[in-house]
C-alpha cells in the first residue's frame, strides 16, 4: 500500500532533531487501538498485542501475535498497518505461528523521519532487528508492495533467514517507471476518503472491503507524525532508487522459494513484472488471482488464503 492515503493527510515540514520520535499514548492512539481490535473481532484472529524494543532502528516495535507452528512475519505495505491482515491471519493463525508488525511510523509502532536514512539498508535493518526481538532465527515473510520490497532486500542480505518468501501484490517499484495511479474522487468525510483511495488503487471491488477496515485505515492517519514520516519515506525513497526493479540483477541470488500472488488488476503495474521477475530467481513462481488489486487478500480472501497456505505446505 505505497504511501496512498496521503490523499486525506496533512504534510508538516518540521525535521526532528533525532528520527526517532516515541508514540506517546493520547486519544488518537485510543481510538487505533479499538478499531485494530474491531477489525481482529471481525475475522475471529486471536491475536496477542505486543511491543518489541529495537536495535537498529532504535525504536519500539507493535507486533500481532497469533498462532502456533511454523514462524511467519507480515510486513505490510507502505501506509499500512499490520491488522490490515487480518483475513490472512484468521487462515494462518490455524497451523502456523503469525506475527504482523506495524512499519515505523504505521499503526502502534514509534514514529520515523526517513531523510537521513539509507532506505535499503533501513529495511534489512528493521527485519532484522524485529526477528532477533521475535527471537526468530529464520522465518517465513509474507508482505505486501513497500514491505514486499522490505522481504526482498532482507532475503538478498539474511539469506539464511528466510525459509520462503511470499509477495502479495506489486512489490513497491517494480517496473521501470514508478506507476501513475488513478485519482480518487472528492469526499466528504474522512471514511469517504479512505474508500475513494481504496477504489481508485488498490482493490477491484471496494464493496468487498468492511468498514472495519476503512476505520483502521482513517485512525491510522490521524496519529500524531504518520503524514511527515510517509512523505519523507516517499521522498527518500524516490531519490534512492532502491525499488524491486534495481533489485533485477541480483535476483539470480534470491534463493528462497518464493511466491508472486499478483492481482490481475493491480494498479501498481501488470503481473508481467512478477512474472518477469519469477523467471529470474532460482525458486519463484507468480501466480495471478482474477478481479484482484493490489490488496489480493481483501479483494480475493479465500483463494489468496489457499495459495498461501498451499505454498507454506509445499515441500521445497
Amino acid at each position: 500500500m505505497l504511501i496512498t492515503l496521503l490523499v486525506i493527510a496533512n504534510y508538516s515540514t518540521s525535521i526532528n532533531a533525532q528520527p526517532v520520535t516515541p508514540l506517546a499514548p493520547g486519544p488518537e492512539v485510543d481510538a487505533f487501538k479499538k478499531a485494530q481490535d474491531a477489525l481482529l473481532k471481525k475475522y475471529g484472529v486471536r491475536a496477542k498485542s505486543r511491543y518489541v524494543k529495537l536495535k537498529k532502528p532504535a525504536l519500539t516495535a507493535h507486533v500481532l501475535e497469533a498462532g502456533q507452528g511454523e514462524p511467519v512475519l507480515l510486513i505490510h505495505g507502505g501506509g499500512g498497518f499490520a491488522c490490515g491482515f487480518a483475513p490472512l491471519m484468521s487462515a494462518l493463525q490455524k497451523d502456523f505461528h503469525v506475527f504482523a508488525v506495524d512499519r515505523p511510523s504505521c499503526g502502534l509502532t514509534d514514529r520515523f523521519d526517513y531523510r537521513e536514512t539509507t532506505m535499503r539498508e533501513h529495511a534489512v535493518d528493521f527485519v532484522t532487528s524485529v526477528m532477533d526481538s521475535l527471537d526468530l532465527p529464520k522465518a517465513t515473510l509474507v508482505a505486501n508492495s513497500m514491505g514486499g520490497l522490505w522481504a526482498m532486500q532482507f532475503a538478498l542480505a539474511k539469506p539464511d533467514r528466510v525459509t520462503k518468501l511470499i509477495l502479495l501484490g506489486q512489490p513497491a517499484w517494480s517496473s521501470r517507471e514508478m506507476a501513475r495511479l488513478p485519482q480518487p474522487a472528492k469526499a466528504s468525510t474522512p471514511i469517504e476518503g479512505a474508500r475513494a483511495v481504496l477504489a481508485a488503487q488498490l482493490v477491484a471491488d471496494v464493496n468487498r472491503v468492511p468498514d472495519e477496515f476503512l476505520e483502521v485505515a482513517v485512525a491510522n492517519i490521524l496519529m500524531p507524525g504518520w503524514a511527515t514520516s510517509m512523505n519523507t519515506g516517499r521522498e527518500k525513497f524516490i531519490k534512492d532508487k532502491q525499488g524491486a526493479y534495481h533489485l533485477r540483477p541480483e535476483l539470480k541470488n534470491l534463493k528462497a522459494p518464493t511466491l508472486f500472488i499478483w492481482g490481475d488488476k493491480d494498479q501498481y503495474g501488470p503481473p508481467t513484472l512478477g512474472e518477469e521477475m519469477a523467471r529470474l530467481m532460482p525458486k519463484a513462481r507468480c501466480q495471478v488471482l482474477s478481479d484482484a488489486g493490489h490488496l489480493p487478500w481483501l479483494d480475493q480472501p479465500e483463494e489468496c488464503n489457499r495459495l498461501v497456505l498451499k505454498f507454506l505446505k509445499e515441500e521445497q
